[in-house]
């Protein structure tokens, strides 16, 4: 059975719906990737903090931003 996206009417990719994401393509998809950040804490020491929420990968990209560290 072929889905199709509800916003479009395009039939969506099988391999999308066994993921779970059958209601619509890739274009009008509201999923967010994920997005990693790294800080160092001294010169050998590092972490990485991975953010799904999209305020919060944005608000951390401002602080790198007026940082100067992008």
């Amino acid at each position: 059975m072929m889905n199709y996206c509800k916003v479009c009417h395009v039939a969506v990719p099988q391999k999308r719906v066994q993921l779970g994401y059958g209601d619509t393509c890739v274009e009008h998809s509201n999923a967010f990737k994920y997005v990693g950040f790294v800080a160092g804490s001294n010169k050998s020491d590092y972490e990485i903090s991975i953010v799904r929420d999209k305020e919060t990968a944005e608000h951390m990209q401002h602080l790198l931003i007026t940082r100067g560290v992008l």
